[in-house]
């Protein structure tokens, strides 16, 4: 499916994926409204500098954020804190445990700081 925008994505979450999304997007364009919210690779994300972004994207039981920082991600693989999950470029909110919202928090601001 192809998706045409940023809402068109968003209805194919669920409640607990786009719960997710909604605080993670709405955080980041309320802090950050310099950076663009766009459709790109058919995901949301915000982009913070040319090759630089924040990606959004929603699992069966987790939430991902994508990040080009690729170093920042495996010093987050060092903390080992549980129940966190990685690919080479995410870090894996799982969904039953909304109390990481301040990580994904988090993970956003010290993306975008790294950058500045």
């Amino acid at each position: 499916m192809a998706f045409q925008s940023i809402e068109d994505y968003r209805a194919t979450l669920t409640e607990e994926q786009g719960w997710w999304f909604d605080h993670v997007s709405d955080y980041v364009k309320k802090t950050y409204p310099s950076y663009p919210f766009v459709l790109f690779y058919q995901r949301p994300m915000f982009k913070i500098k040319p090759k630089l972004f924040l990606m959004l994207g929603g699992g069966a039981h987790h939430f991902s954020i994508y990040t080009t920082d690729f170093d920042y991600v495996n010093q987050w693989k060092t903390k080992k804190i549980p129940g966190l999950k990685f690919g080479k470029s995410a870090v894996l909110f799982p969904l039953d445990k909304k109390e990481m919202i301040t990580l994904a928090y988090q993970m956003c601001d010290e993306v975008i700081q790294r950058a500045n």
